[in-house]
């Protein structure tokens, strides 16, 4: 099909809840996508943080499909090896004790919220049930987690919202109002990825440390876009010296694939009986595979070091940028970084691509740029020289 037959065909049958930009994509390799005709582009957003290794990676490739040539799928009535291993990797990975797998990052955010509940519940206390969430956070789109989320504008039209949640702006003195005695936990993005790419203050760590020692509540750090490489370390949630009690990861989990995960403490999955809660496709034999062969890759020595050493190249060269046309503050962390722009983010993201590199929003006035983990510096440079030439142009 060329590209109007297929923008025509997704118009008459697609649900249009996505805007799309107008590229039809056929092939990627590394960092590298090309379209229907040819044309090369630098993917800067890695399908939303999903391609942790990039396009095409041989070993996720070869994983998935000699999986597939053995179990598709099995449900979780049955054991299955890949399960258990790749439950025992993230626990150890991330001092946790128990992982539940699903399908996506909202469904990790919302067994979190029923986890969470779950254990006050369990303790006699389900006068507990309050869940602090913040401005700007982004949770998912699926009704517990949607209630989570701290944007009015992807709530609106869709409430009443699920009960039980307070929203807090991301300051200590917020925080100190919106925490009481019926606060059940509290979920916190360690970079507020699409909200903005804005990292809590140490002042507001300290003051949630603080909190948390004398209320005792439960907290969910959910690392979705933000773990397993992306600030260059396996979790943020260490950037910042919080432990926390659930864990919600996918993105990258699953090589590509759909996969989520919800880790926590003993004390928690000890609520947790037979029917408490499901998923059909949960940690399918086929995404586990491919996700197991992107953790072997982040285990391998020396790849955490490279990660961090071609974000600060792509970083020092973005900041050079400042003040040039609508380039602005810099943002975020390893290969979560964020460009507050001084025009719509629209405008770059269109020039950008005329100058062949993939780039993404996060908000209303920041651009947001989530590389491949496997960027080279060759192409932290190309990516640098296009944007001068975008600021130049607008």
């Amino acid at each position: 099909m060329t590209p109007e037959q297929i923008q025509e065909n997704d118009a008459r049958w697609v649900l249009g809840t996505y805007a799309r930009q107008p590229l039809h994509f056929a092939r990627g390799e590394g960092a590298w996508l090309w379209d229907l005709e040819g044309k090369r582009y630098l993917d800067l957003t890695s399908g939303i943080a999903v391609n942790a290794l990039g396009h095409a990676d041989p070993a996720v490739v070869a994983a998935i499909h000699e999986q597939a040539s053995k179990l598709i799928h099995a449900s979780n009535l049955y054991y299955t090896e890949l399960h258990s291993r790749m439950a025992s990797i993230l626990c150890q990975r991330a001092g946790m004790d128990k992982a539940f797998f699903c399908n996506s990052g909202t469904e990790a955010n919302e067994g979190a919220i029923k986890f969470l509940r779950k254990f006050w519940f369990e303790q006699g206390s389900a006068w507990r049930h309050e869940i602090v969430s913040f401005t700007d956070s982004f949770h998912g789109r699926t009704f517990g987690a949607l209630a989570a989320t701290g944007q009015d504008k992807l709530q609106a039209g869709f409430g009443p919202m699920l009960g039980g949640f307070v929203r807090a702006e991301l300051t200590p003195e917020s925080l100190l109002e919106s925490i009481g005695a019926h606060t059940a936990g509290v979920i916190l993005e360690p970079i507020l990825a699409e909200g903005g790419v804005m990292e809590p203050s140490p002042e507001f760590v300290k003051t949630l440390l603080e909190l948390k020692a004398k209320h005792g509540f439960l907290l969910i750090c959910d690392e979705i876009l933000t773990g397993l490489g992306r600030t260059g370390d396996w979790f943020g949630f260490s950037h910042l010296g919080l432990t926390p009690d659930l864990i919600t990861l996918a993105k990258p989990l699953g090589g590509g694939l759909p996969l989520g995960a919800v880790l926590m403490k003993q004390a928690i999955a000890d609520t947790l009986k037979p029917g408490d809660h499901g998923t059909t496709f949960g940690g399918n034999p086929v995404a586990v595979a491919a996700g197991l062969a992107v953790l072997d890759r982040l285990a391998r020595p020396g790849f955490f070091d490279g990660v961090k050493s071609v974000a600060q190249r792509l970083r020092e060269g973005l900041a050079a940028l400042s003040g040039i046309g609508p380039f602005g503050e810099l943002r975020g962390r390893g290969m979560l970084i964020g460009i507050q722009v001084s025009c719509d983010p629209g405008k770059i993201i269109a020039a950008a691509r005329d100058e062949g590199l993939i780039v993404y929003r996060a908000g209303a006035n920041v651009l947001r740029l989530l590389p491949p983990l496997v960027l080279t510096e060759d192409q932290a440079d190309l990516a640098i020289v296009g944007l001068r030439k975008v600021a130049a142009k607008i």
